[in-house]
C-alpha cells in the first residue's frame, strides 16, 4: 500500500517537476541532442488513456489550443458585428435629436425611436425642472419628483444601473400599466454625476438586461438625449 508523502517531501517533488519543466522550456533543443529519450516517451491519451507517442500528444494539444483560438476569433467577430450595428443606431438616433424642433418632437422621437431601433419593449423619460412649454407632459409632472428623487441617488458617478430591482411602485411610477411585463430594465442618468433625471429602458426579457453587461453604449444614448433636451431645461 502506498503511502502519502510528508508534506517537505512533497514540495521537494513539486520542486523537482518545477524545475524539470524550466530546464525543458530554456533549453528547446534538448530533444534534438537526446533523440533516443523522446523516442521512449509515452504519455496517457486524455480520451482513451492508452499510451500515445510525444509527439502525438503534441499534435493534440496543438489542435484543442487551435479549436479554442477559432472559438476565441468567431467571439471576437460577433461581437465586433454587434458593436457595428449598436455604433449605427446610435449615429440614427444623434441625427434624429439634432433634427428634433420642438419639447415634443425631441421626447416622442427619443422614446418612438429607441423602441425601434433598439427592440425595447418601454421607454420613459423622467426629468426635473423645464420650460413653461413642458407644462403637461408627464415627463415633467411635480408628482414625479419623490420617486424620481429615489432613482437619481442610486447612481455612482452618472454609471447607468443595468439589470436593477425595484418595487411594485417604483415599477409602476416607471412603466404604468405594463410595469408588470417588464422583467429586465436600464436606468440611466441624464446630466452626468449632477443628473436632471433619468431615462429608462424596459425589456419583457429578463436576459436583456444584467449587471455584468456593458453600458458603454447606455451612457452615449443619455449624453445625445440630454444634450437635446438641454435647451428647455432651465
Amino acid at each position: 500500500m502506498s503511502q502519502k508523502l510528508p508534506s517537505e517531501e512533497q514540495q521537494r517533488e513539486l520542486t523537482w517537476e518545477e524545475a524539470v519543466a524550466r530546464y525543458l522550456e530554456d533549453n528547446p533543443d534538448y530533444f534534438l541532442r537526446h533523440g533516443e529519450v523522446l523516442a521512449t516517451l509515452k504519455v496517457p491519451h486524455p480520451e482513451s488513456g492508452g499510451a500515445i507517442s510525444l509527439v502525438e500528444r503534441q499534435v493534440h494539444v496543438l489542435r484543442e489550443q487551435n479549436h479554442r483560438l477559432q472559438q476565441q476569433l468567431r467571439e471576437l467577430v460577433t461581437i465586433a458585428r454587434e458593436n457595428d450595428v449598436l455604433g449605427e443606431r446610435l449615429h440614427r438616433f444623434a441625427q434624429a435629436m439634432i433634427d428634433a424642433a420642438s419639447l415634443d418632437d425631441t421626447l416622442n422621437t427619443a422614446q418612438d425611436l429607441l423602441r425601434q431601433e433598439f427592440k425595447l419593449d418601454q421607454v420613459v423619460i423622467r426629468l426635473r425642472g423645464g420650460t413653461p412649454e413642458a407644462a403637461g407632459r408627464p415627463e415633467f409632472s411635480e408628482e414625479n419628483h419623490p420617486q424620481l428623487a429615489l432613482l437619481l441617488k442610486q447612481f455612482v458617478r452618472g454609471r447607468p444601473v443595468s439589470g436593477g430591482t425595484y418595487d411594485d411602485t417604483m415599477m409602476t411610477y416607471l412603466f404604468g400599466e405594463a410595469a408588470a411585463e417588464i422583467k429586465s430594465t436600464a436606468v440611466i442618468a441624464l446630466g452626468g454625476e449632477g443628473p436632471q433625471g433619468v431615462l429608462c429602458l424596459g425589456s419583457q426579457d429578463p436576459l436583456r438586461f444584467h449587471p455584468e453587461m456593458g453600458t458603454l453604449y447606455l451612457v452615449r444614448l443619455g449624453e445625445l438625449l440630454m444634450q437635446a433636451l438641454r435647451r428647455y431645461l432651465p
